[in-house]
């Protein structure tokens, strides 16, 4: 871990801090020893992690607290990096890995008078019983009971209830809690394990994809006074949330023009014909003329029922407008779909085309139609390879280009602060 920094490339540091030096390098200890026994290599191991990962995200600088190592800690179902704390798994690695292989013990100990609840796991079982006072420890003790998969259950248990007691440990903020609810949005953690490919661009700079994940661990990254510079209408938020949600900074269509660029790249690969950019000469606005004709993002080509479809993109921020209660995460980018829907889908219907909104949101959550077009697309990448590995290739390398339009959006204002 500490020779990371040797890198000086967070996307790569990250990748190999989570996949290489993470707490699977600790994993055959804390399954196979009592935690008490575990209970220094466990804070040794934290502490190093922390550190680590405090390094890629602000190199030193200041704002990484208590609150961003838990949700750096979190698995990314979450919302959290999947930096599994060691403490958090020495909870219930020795338990489920004597559950898991109760019925071997029992082959190999029935003739020996050995009893099944020795002192040992007694023990591991009261240690798991006060993190998780409202599990049904005792369908863990026996094997006629036990999950097929204890490990995988336990984790679920106790993670889910750590991300549920989030506001009982910390005092949040109404838009902190929004952000939270947002990262555990569908697929708003794909790009975080795209592996660095920059001719399918899915690299950043240092700078971008610092910035990203502190706009996610909801570091500061602006002063608070500042005005924003071209629509002076909005303070620039020491969280960067007005940089991308602001319509008249340039970064706006940037990000729009680049998740599109991708995904027509991804359908050419795929093999699916489509044309950026295709005047179809009906998309506009039934309350505006004909003279605000427009073409449409992508035209995929025979692709509903034999009808060609106008595939059209928009990005939204969750957090515009936040009021002090009432948020509902994936709400806005429902809305977003909707609105498009009404806008276009009669036309396009009127002139027996198909379509498709895809809407995401700035945390990389998708829309239900976004989601269902790219699950289609993935099967056709799937029919078309023969190796059955990079199941969620389509949804990663997207939810990549998205974080890359915003990380663009936050640096271009003050690159300097995030160096």
């Amino acid at each position: 871990m500490k020779l990371l920094p040797c890198l000086q490339d967070p996307q790569c540091k990250l990748l190999l801090l989570r996949s290489c030096m993470g707490v699977a390098k600790l994993l055959f200890g804390l399954r196979t020893c009592q935690p008490h026994l575990m209970a220094n290599a466990v804070t040794c191991f934290d502490d190093g992690l922390r550190e680590a990962i405090e390094d890629i995200v602000v190199c030193g600088g200041s704002y990484f607290g208590d609150l961003q190592w838990r949700l750096a800690s979190l698995p990314m179902r979450l919302g959290g990096l999947g930096l599994l704390s060691a403490r958090d798994v020495g909870v219930y690695a020795f338990v489920a890995s004597r559950a898991q292989s109760c019925v071997l013990q029992d082959h190999i100990l029935r003739n020996s008078g050995v009893v099944k609840l020795d002192v040992d796991y007694q023990q591991a079982l009261e240690y798991l019983s006060v993190s998780l006072p409202d599990f049904d420890i005792g369908g863990i003790s026996n094997m006629d009971t036990a999950p097929s998969k204890p490990q995988k259950t336990l984790a679920n248990a106790l993670f889910d209830k750590i991300a549920r007691s989030l506001g009982e440990a910390f005092d949040l903020s109404p838009r902190q809690k929004a952000v939270i609810e947002c990262l555990k949005g569908p697929h708003a953690q794909d790009f975080l394990t795209v592996i660095p490919i920059e001719g399918l661009g899915q690299c950043m700079s240092a700078v971008e994809y610092r910035a990203i994940l502190k706009y996610r661990l909801m570091i500061p990254m602006y002063p608070e006074d500042e005005t924003c510079p071209i629509c002076h209408k909005a303070c620039m938020d020491k969280y960067g949330e007005h940089a991308v949600h602001c319509k008249e900074l340039p970064g706006f269509k940037y990000r729009h023009d680049w998740v599109r660029d991708v995904l027509g790249d991804i359908l050419r690969r795929a093999g699916i014909s489509a044309k950026k950019e295709a005047p179809v000469n009906f998309l506009t606005d039934p309350m505006e003329g004909r003279s605000t004709l427009r073409p449409a993002d992508l035209l995929v080509f025979g692709w509903a029922g034999g009808k060609h479809a106008c595939v059209d993109l928009t990005g939204v921020s969750p957090l515009a407008g936040l009021r002090e209660s009432g948020f509902v995460a994936g709400q806005a980018i429902r809305k977003a779909e909707s609105k498009k829907v009404d806008k276009h889908a009669k036309a396009c219907a009127d002139n027996q085309h198909a379509f498709v909104p895809f809407a995401f949101d700035t945390f990389g959550s998708l829309a239900p139609e976004a989601i269902r077009l790219l699950t289609r697309v993935q099967k056709v990448v799937h029919s078309s390879c023969s190796s059955t590995g990079g199941q969620g290739f389509v949804f990663n390398r997207l939810g990549f280009a998205i974080q890359k339009g915003v990380a663009a959006q936050l640096v271009a204002r003050l690159p300097a602060l995030l160096m």
